[in-house]
Protein backbone atom coordinates (compact mmCIF):
# COMPACT_ATOMS: atom_id res chain seq x y z
CA UNK A 1 0.00 0.00 0.00
CA UNK A 2 1.48 3.33 -1.01
CA UNK A 3 1.27 6.61 0.91
CA UNK A 4 -1.64 7.91 -1.15
CA UNK A 5 -3.81 4.88 -0.40
CA UNK A 6 -2.90 5.12 3.29
CA UNK A 7 -3.90 8.78 3.39
CA UNK A 8 -7.21 7.97 1.68
CA UNK A 9 -7.84 5.23 4.23
CA UNK A 10 -7.08 7.59 7.11
CA UNK A 11 -9.43 10.23 5.69
CA UNK A 12 -12.19 7.65 5.27
CA UNK A 13 -11.67 6.45 8.84
CA UNK A 14 -11.69 10.03 10.08
CA UNK A 15 -14.90 10.78 8.16
CA UNK A 16 -16.50 7.62 9.60
CA UNK A 17 -15.38 8.62 13.12
CA UNK A 18 -16.75 12.14 12.72
CA UNK A 19 -20.06 10.74 11.44
CA UNK A 20 -20.32 8.32 14.34
CA UNK A 21 -19.35 11.09 16.77
CA UNK A 22 -22.03 13.36 15.30
CA UNK A 23 -24.63 10.61 15.57
CA UNK A 24 -23.57 9.90 19.16
CA UNK A 25 -23.86 13.57 20.10
CA UNK A 26 -27.29 13.74 18.43
CA UNK A 27 -28.36 10.62 20.30
CA UNK A 28 -27.13 12.07 23.60
CA UNK A 29 -28.98 15.31 22.88
CA UNK A 30 -32.16 13.43 21.98
CA UNK A 31 -31.85 11.33 25.13
CA UNK A 32 -31.47 14.48 27.20
CA UNK A 33 -34.58 15.93 25.54
CA UNK A 34 -36.51 12.72 26.27
CA UNK A 35 -35.36 12.78 29.90
CA UNK A 36 -36.38 16.43 30.20
CA UNK A 37 -39.79 15.62 28.68
CA UNK A 38 -40.13 12.66 31.05
CA UNK A 39 -39.28 14.85 34.04
CA UNK A 40 -41.79 17.48 32.86
CA UNK A 41 -44.45 14.78 32.46
CA UNK A 42 -43.71 13.44 35.93
CA UNK A 43 -44.05 16.98 37.33
CA UNK A 44 -47.33 17.46 35.44
CA UNK A 45 -48.66 14.15 36.74
CA UNK A 46 -47.63 15.12 40.25
CA UNK A 47 -49.32 18.52 39.89
CA UNK A 48 -52.47 16.88 38.50
CA UNK A 49 -52.49 14.35 41.33
CA UNK A 50 -52.15 17.16 43.87
CA UNK A 51 -54.89 19.13 42.09
CA UNK A 52 -57.22 16.12 42.16
CA UNK A 53 -56.40 15.60 45.83
CA UNK A 54 -57.12 19.28 46.52
CA UNK A 55 -60.45 19.17 44.62
CA UNK A 56 -61.45 15.98 46.44
CA UNK A 57 -60.55 17.60 49.76
CA UNK A 58 -62.57 20.70 48.87
CA UNK A 59 -65.49 18.47 47.89
CA UNK A 60 -65.13 16.54 51.14
CA UNK A 61 -64.94 19.75 53.16
CA UNK A 62 -67.94 21.17 51.28
CA UNK A 63 -69.89 17.97 51.85
CA UNK A 64 -69.01 18.08 55.53
CA UNK A 65 -70.13 21.69 55.68
CA UNK A 66 -73.46 20.92 53.98
CA UNK A 67 -73.88 17.84 56.17
CA UNK A 68 -73.33 19.91 59.31
CA UNK A 69 -75.81 22.60 58.18
CA UNK A 70 -78.51 20.08 57.28
CA UNK A 71 -78.03 18.13 60.50
CA UNK A 72 -78.22 21.37 62.50
CA UNK A 73 -81.47 22.47 60.82
CA UNK A 74 -83.20 19.10 61.19
CA UNK A 75 -82.00 18.75 64.79
CA UNK A 76 -83.33 22.24 65.51
CA UNK A 77 -86.74 21.13 64.23
CA UNK A 78 -86.73 17.96 66.32
CA UNK A 79 -85.79 19.85 69.47
CA UNK A 80 -88.46 22.47 68.81
CA UNK A 81 -91.21 19.92 68.19
CA UNK A 82 -90.25 17.27 70.73
CA UNK A 83 -87.43 17.97 73.21
CA UNK A 84 -83.67 18.40 73.50
CA UNK A 85 -83.03 14.66 73.60
CA UNK A 86 -83.51 14.36 69.83
CA UNK A 87 -81.00 14.86 67.04
CA UNK A 88 -80.32 13.62 63.52
CA UNK A 89 -77.17 12.31 61.81
CA UNK A 90 -76.28 11.52 58.21
CA UNK A 91 -73.88 8.75 57.25
CA UNK A 92 -72.28 8.92 53.80
CA UNK A 93 -71.22 5.76 51.98
CA UNK A 94 -70.83 4.21 48.54
CA UNK A 95 -73.37 1.91 46.90
CA UNK A 96 -72.89 0.74 43.31
CA UNK A 97 -70.17 3.37 42.76
CA UNK A 98 -72.54 6.16 43.87
CA UNK A 99 -72.63 8.20 47.04
CA UNK A 100 -75.45 7.13 49.35
CA UNK A 101 -76.79 8.79 52.50
CA UNK A 102 -78.41 7.09 55.44
CA UNK A 103 -80.52 9.25 57.79
CA UNK A 104 -80.54 8.35 61.48
CA UNK A 105 -82.74 9.73 64.24
CA UNK A 106 -80.88 9.92 67.55
CA UNK A 107 -82.46 10.01 70.99
CA UNK A 108 -80.49 10.33 74.22
CA UNK A 109 -82.49 8.73 77.00
CA UNK A 110 -82.46 9.81 80.65
CA UNK A 111 -80.60 6.64 81.64
CA UNK A 112 -77.74 7.61 79.32
CA UNK A 113 -78.65 5.13 76.61
CA UNK A 114 -78.50 6.42 73.02
CA UNK A 115 -81.07 5.06 70.57
CA UNK A 116 -80.08 5.34 66.90
CA UNK A 117 -82.59 4.38 64.23
CA UNK A 118 -82.79 4.77 60.48
CA UNK A 119 -85.55 7.05 59.23
CA UNK A 120 -87.50 4.14 57.76
CA UNK A 121 -87.62 2.50 61.18
CA UNK A 122 -89.10 5.40 63.16
CA UNK A 123 -92.60 6.70 63.82
CA UNK A 124 -94.50 8.81 61.30
CA UNK A 125 -94.52 11.98 63.39
CA UNK A 126 -90.75 11.92 63.83
CA UNK A 127 -90.28 11.18 60.12
CA UNK A 128 -92.52 14.18 59.29
CA UNK A 129 -90.40 16.47 61.48
CA UNK A 130 -87.26 15.27 59.69
CA UNK A 131 -88.52 15.34 56.10
CA UNK A 132 -89.74 18.93 55.89
CA UNK A 133 -86.43 20.59 56.90
CA UNK A 134 -84.73 18.30 54.36
CA UNK A 135 -87.06 19.62 51.66
CA UNK A 136 -86.21 23.16 52.73
CA UNK A 137 -82.47 22.47 52.37
CA UNK A 138 -83.01 21.05 48.88
CA UNK A 139 -84.91 24.20 47.99
CA UNK A 140 -82.21 26.49 49.37
CA UNK A 141 -79.34 24.67 47.64
CA UNK A 142 -80.93 24.54 44.19
CA UNK A 143 -80.26 27.77 42.24
CA UNK A 144 -82.96 26.90 39.69
CA UNK A 145 -85.85 26.60 42.12
CA UNK A 146 -87.75 29.60 43.49
CA UNK A 147 -87.72 30.04 47.25
CA UNK A 148 -91.26 28.66 47.50
CA UNK A 149 -91.98 25.28 49.07
CA UNK A 150 -95.37 23.67 48.37
CA UNK A 151 -96.18 20.73 50.64
CA UNK A 152 -99.21 18.53 51.21
CA UNK A 153 -100.17 18.03 54.85
CA UNK A 154 -96.80 18.42 56.56
CA UNK A 155 -96.80 16.92 60.03
CA UNK A 156 -99.96 14.92 59.37
CA UNK A 157 -98.65 12.08 61.55
CA UNK A 158 -97.79 14.34 64.49
CA UNK A 159 -99.91 14.10 67.60
CA UNK A 160 -102.10 17.12 68.39
CA UNK A 161 -99.82 18.33 71.18
CA UNK A 162 -96.84 18.59 68.80
CA UNK A 163 -98.60 20.27 65.85
CA UNK A 164 -98.48 23.86 67.22
CA UNK A 165 -94.77 23.49 67.99
CA UNK A 166 -94.18 22.23 64.45
CA UNK A 167 -96.16 25.15 62.99
CA UNK A 168 -94.23 27.61 65.15
CA UNK A 169 -90.95 26.15 63.87
CA UNK A 170 -92.12 26.45 60.25
CA UNK A 171 -93.10 30.09 60.80
CA UNK A 172 -89.76 30.94 62.39
CA UNK A 173 -87.61 29.07 59.85
CA UNK A 174 -89.51 30.49 56.85
CA UNK A 175 -88.89 34.04 58.07
CA UNK A 176 -85.26 33.33 58.97
CA UNK A 177 -84.41 31.70 55.63
CA UNK A 178 -86.57 33.99 53.52
CA UNK A 179 -88.72 31.27 51.98
CA UNK A 180 -92.46 30.94 51.45
CA UNK A 181 -94.21 27.74 52.54
CA UNK A 182 -97.57 26.97 50.98
CA UNK A 183 -99.31 23.96 52.47
CA UNK A 184 -102.57 22.09 52.72
CA UNK A 185 -103.47 20.77 56.16
CA UNK A 186 -106.32 19.43 58.27
CA UNK A 187 -104.62 20.77 61.43
CA UNK A 188 -106.61 23.92 62.21
CA UNK A 189 -104.34 24.58 65.19
CA UNK A 190 -101.68 25.60 62.65
CA UNK A 191 -103.76 28.62 61.62
CA UNK A 192 -102.37 30.90 64.33
CA UNK A 193 -98.85 30.64 62.86
CA UNK A 194 -99.82 31.23 59.21
CA UNK A 195 -99.67 34.60 57.46
CA UNK A 196 -102.85 33.77 55.54
CA UNK A 197 -105.38 30.93 55.75
CA UNK A 198 -107.97 29.80 53.20
CA UNK A 199 -110.59 27.16 53.93
CA UNK A 200 -111.54 24.76 51.15
CA UNK A 201 -115.00 23.13 51.29
CA UNK A 202 -117.00 21.07 48.85
CA UNK A 203 -120.15 22.79 47.61
CA UNK A 204 -122.02 20.36 45.43
CA UNK A 205 -119.61 19.25 42.74
CA UNK A 206 -117.27 22.21 43.18
CA UNK A 207 -114.77 23.36 45.78
CA UNK A 208 -115.33 26.66 47.54
CA UNK A 209 -112.41 28.67 48.88
CA UNK A 210 -113.05 31.07 51.75
CA UNK A 211 -110.52 33.48 53.19
CA UNK A 212 -110.21 32.80 56.92
CA UNK A 213 -107.20 34.92 57.81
Amino acid sequence: MDIKQLQQGLRAAEDSYLLLKSRREAAIKHLAELEAARDATVRDIDICAKAVEFVEQVATDERRGVKARVEALVTECLKAVFDDSYAVEFDYGMKRARTSVEVYAIRRCEDGMVVRRQIDGIGGGLADAISLPLKLMVLLNDPVLDRVLVVDEPGKHLSAEHVPKFAQFLQAIARRLGVQIIMSSHHTNMDAYADSVNAVALAGSQSEITRVK
